[in-house]
């Protein structure tokens, strides 16, 4: 929510402890968080079940006969919890959320995650796979295998292991701003410690 009423400047101060959590900006997308989050009617199991269910359940109120929700909101690895034999665009689907009306200018921001690769000991062989993991051939090696989206342009993106991989991948190279999940680059104690929790 962050990126998607801030401009990613904010969004880095705030990640940077250089805004605290009650900074207007912060307070306001908790705010927005929490007239759904805390709004019976929009939470499957009610307020009370979003802190309490573990992000591996939270699908399957999607699943339910009848449905117990029709939007969820989640990284691109969820169907991994959906029942076996789940087929995406069939059964389940996803899009991209629209920006903010009022806020057209911050474009199409994407929140994510990433692999890193880096030298640990320097050798003409490391230094070969780092120029190899460049090219479109080691993303499309990648992308056949599934669980796997590239921002790289240069890439055969018929080389996605599934539709759902190929949308997604180019949601993820179409987007105007990409900036890594704050939580994951805060300090422990906050990222994954209160702000989880």
């Amino acid at each position: 929510i962050m990126l998607r009423t801030q401009t990613p400047d904010v969004y880095d101060k705030w990640v940077k402890n250089e805004i605290p959590f009650n900074d207007p900006a912060v307070v306001n997308a908790i705010d927005i968080f929490g007239k759904i989050a805390t709004d019976d009617k929009m939470v499957d199991g009610g307020a009370k079940a979003v802190a309490a269910t573990d992000f591996r359940d939270s699908p399957k109120g999607l699943f339910a006969v009848p449905p117990k929700c029709y939007l969820h909101h989640q990284a691109s690895f969820i169907p991994t919890f959906f029942p076996e034999g789940t087929k995406l665009g069939q059964d389940a689907d996803f899009f991209y959320f629209p920006p903010f009306a009022s806020k057209p200018e911050l474009g199409t921001p994407v929140l994510g995650a990433g692999t890193l690769a880096m030298i640990t000991k320097d050798s003409k062989a490391a230094r070969a796979f780092i120029e190899f993991l460049k090219m479109p051939l080691a993303h499309e090696i990648w992308m056949a295998q599934g669980g796997f989206v590239t921002p790289f342009k240069g890439v055969n993106k018929d080389a996605y292991a599934s539709d759902a991989l190929k949308k997604q991948g180019e949601i993820l190279a179409n987007a105007s701003t990409f900036r890594f999940d704050g939580s994951d680059l805060m300090p422990g104690k906050i990222g994954a410690g209160s702000f989880w929790t």
